[in-house]
């Protein structure tokens, strides 16, 4: 049955993209090359809400129809992602445009047995390939595994929250892939080679790549098509007074019009993490890529445990931090010796509470380390101390009781009713960040894959003056936002902060100390500089 679809502008400007040739100047001095051809490279910047999943789904339907028994890829970051939801915002997707599952396409198996054609180069395996009948397969790749998409030949490529990816491995899995035309069967075909990317606004550094992308769409619109929309495109399906309200909800202007109006923000001029450097401090490839290929794209969230991290050290302690409130953030870390690695970020959001976050979120995916050593050293600000209504337990009290239920040995690593002030806390932490690994100090590293969340909330934490002279406090009007995603607010930068600076505020002091005295290594901070 066909079904009638409501586009909006950015939704049919991405359309026509696909149906107008381009002249290309470069073909006059490039042999091989025509002069006129579509444009493959097609990047959208959308706001939440602009009917992504849609335009997605109207893609790859284009691709099946365009290109009967040709391979594309379904590229995300992490098999988590793919599963979890670019997966199902992609059956969203071609159920809007008229494919149903089970009907025209099968997820994880051939199709064979249910008449479908075969694809020119059938798959060894199937439980990462979505299978359509009339031989279009499209191969679910995850670009954190360093050699997933090596060995396919694909004609098009499609990827959602594309800000995420990281540039090596896409060019390295992916792009390097896309380059049949099945034998120049589909060379004429508006999709043949094509690669659409979308995505919000890149909220951290790892997405600079995408951003810059409209760049070269300015210099060369022949090869790139960069289209951007906001929320105003979708205004007949809100609210009549939402963005009145989000305006006025907004703690800056900036944070509206990044989540509203998708207009980037600039990069924080004042961060409270002014030594943070990606390069230094953010590592990957250390998921077990044989566990992963056994439990397939088949698997439940269940199956996406610590078995898959070969990051975690199992005969050590593992370090939790939570941050309260109506979202409930923790950040799990591990002190490895030369080593103090942040390894995964949860969270939960009202209604559900801190045994939620433990029961569902924590305990089913670290239960297999228990065997090993299941000691967790609990960290938390002075707010772990009060309690909910009707309660007779604080909320630190609450979690340590979730936490030895599941089976966990708790350890309260913090001093009753005390926060760290905020200068303090400042010097502490990025005289950490910038000398760790010299002077006994470890190196701190976060795990860009399991803890994105936190690195966004790092990236984007910015500083200000305090009350008292010549001091540093941390920006948290974010916090009040009701158009930010809170996930993504500075809850998730106080989970990193509590555990460093506890365990290491006293050596950071001394070292400072004997910096000032012997003018060796300086203080990073005099005062309130920046």
């Amino acid at each position: 049955m066909s079904k009638l679809i409501e586009l909006n502008l950015p939704q049919l400007a991405a359309i026509q993209v696909t149906k107008d040739k381009q002249y290309n100047p470069e073909a006059d001095i490039k042999k091989g090359q025509k002069n006129w051809d579509y444009i493959k490279t097609i990047i959208l910047e959308w706001a939440r809400g602009t009917g992504k999943s849609t335009i997605i789904g109207w893609f790859i339907k284009e691709a099946v129809i365009q290109m009967p028994k040709a391979s594309g890829i379904l590229v995300g970051e992490t098999y988590m992602q793919i599963l979890s939801r670019t997966l199902p915002s992609t059956k969203e997707g071609l159920s809007m445009v008229g494919l149903y599952e089970g009907i025209d396409y099968v997820v994880g198996k051939c199709g064979k047995s249910l008449g479908y054609d075969m694809p020119f180069q059938a798959p060894s395996k199937w439980d990462n390939v979505i299978h359509f009948s009339n031989g279009f397969i499209l191969i679910m790749v995850a670009n954190d595994q360093a050699n997933a998409g090596r060995g396919i030949n694909c004609s098009f490529v499609v990827g959602d929250e594309a800000a995420l990816l990281d540039k090596e491995r896409l060019f390295n899995n992916v792009q390097t892939t896309n380059r049949s035309t099945c034998g120049g069967l589909y060379a004429d075909k508006p999709l043949c080679n094509a690669e659409i990317y979308a995505s919000s606004v890149a909220m951290t550094s790892k997405g600079d790549w995408f951003t810059e992308l409209e760049a070269l769409a300015k210099k060369k619109p022949w090869k790139v098509a960069f289209i951007k929309a906001n929320a105003l495109h979708n205004k007949h399906n809100l609210s009549v007074d939402w963005f009145e309200r989000m305006l006025e909800n907004a703690p800056t202007l900036t944070h509206y019009r990044a989540e509203i109006l998708n207009i980037r923000p600039k990069k924080v001029a004042r961060s409270f993490y002014p030594a943070l450097d990606p390069k230094k401090h953010y590592y990957r490839d250390t998921f077990d890529n044989e566990y992963l290929e056994g439990i397939g794209v088949k698997a439940s969230k269940k199956d996406f445990n610590c078995k898959q991290d070969m990051d975690l050290m199992r005969g050590k302690p593992l370090i939790v931090s939570i941050d309260w409130g109506n979202i409930n953030t923790m950040t799990v870390s591990q002190d490895q010796g030369e080593r103090y690695r942040h390894l995964k970020t949860f969270y939960v959001e009202s209604p559900k509470i801190i045994d939620d976050l433990i029961d569902e979120e924590f305990a089913p995916y670290y239960a297999p380390k228990k065997k090993y050593n299941n000691t967790v050293e609990l960290y938390f600000d002075r707010n772990g101390n009060n309690k909910q209504p009707n309660s007779r337990l604080t909320f630190a009290e609450q979690a340590a009781a979730a936490l030895k239920r599941c089976g966990w040995k708790v350890i309260i690593k913090v001093r009753r009713h005390e926060n760290p002030p905020h200068n303090e806390k400042f010097i502490v932490l990025n005289y950490l960040l910038k000398y760790g690994g010299t002077q006994g100090l470890p190196f701190i590293e976060i795990n860009e894959n399991n803890c994105t969340n936190l690195i966004v909330s790092l990236e984007n934490a910015p500083a200000k003056e305090g009350n008292q002279p010549n001091t540093i406090v941390k920006d948290k009007s974010s916090e009040k936002s009701k158009s930010l995603p809170q996930y993504h607010a500075t809850h998730f930068s106080d989970t990193f902060d509590i555990p460093l600076y506890w365990r290491y505020f006293k050596k950071v002091r001394r070292l400072i100390n004997h910096d000032e005295k012997s003018k060796g290594y300086m203080p990073l901070y005099s005062g309130h500089q920046m």
